[in-house]
C-alpha cells in the first residue's frame, strides 16, 4: 500500500484513477490544480505524486516539481501528459521516477507506482 496524491484537471479521469488505485490497495487523495497538490503534499506527506504536467493555476509545467525539490519533500513523482514536447525536458528532473504519455493504460500506471516505491529517495542518492 502506498499514500498517493493524484493531480489532474480532468475530473472524470481523476475519479477513474482514484477507483483503480484504491482497488489496488492504495490510499488516494485527488486534487484538480497545482496549489491544491502542493498543499496536499505538505499536509499528507505522500510517498508518490501522480500528476498531469498541465495543471490549472500553474504557469510552467515544471513549477510543481521544482517546488517539491526546493521543499526537499520525500515524494517520488510520476508525470503524464498528452503534450509530448513537454515531456522532453523531464529526464533531468531527479524527482521524476516515470514519465507516461496520455492516454495512460491502467497497467502502466500501476507498474509506474511499483517502480516508484522500489526506487531510492532522491535525497539518498
Amino acid at each position: 500500500m502506498c499514500r498517493l496524491v493524484v493531480a489532474d484537471d480532468d475530473v472524470q479521469q481523476l475519479g477513474i484513477r482514484k477507483l483503480l488505485l484504491e482497488a489496488a490497495g492504495h490510499q488516494v487523495t485527488v486534487v484538480e490544480d497545482a496549489p491544491g497538490a502542493r498543499q496536499m503534499l505538505l499536509d499528507l506527506d505522500p510517498e508518490v505524486l501522480v500528476m498531469d504536467l498541465r495543471l490549472p493555476k500553474l504557469e510552467d509545467g515544471l513549477g510543481l516539481i521544482r517546488s517539491v525539490e526546493q521543499l526537499r519533500l520525500a515524494v517520488k513523482i510520476i508525470v503524464f501528459s498528452g503534450w509530448t514536447e513537454e515531456l522532453l525536458g523531464l529526464p533531468e528532473e531527479k524527482l521524476v521516477v516515470k514519465i507516461l504519455g496520455k492516454p495512460i493504460r491502467n497497467e502502466y500506471l500501476l507498474e509506474a507506482i511499483e517502480q516508484a516505491m522500489a526506487s531510492k529517495p532522491c535525497w539518498a542518492q
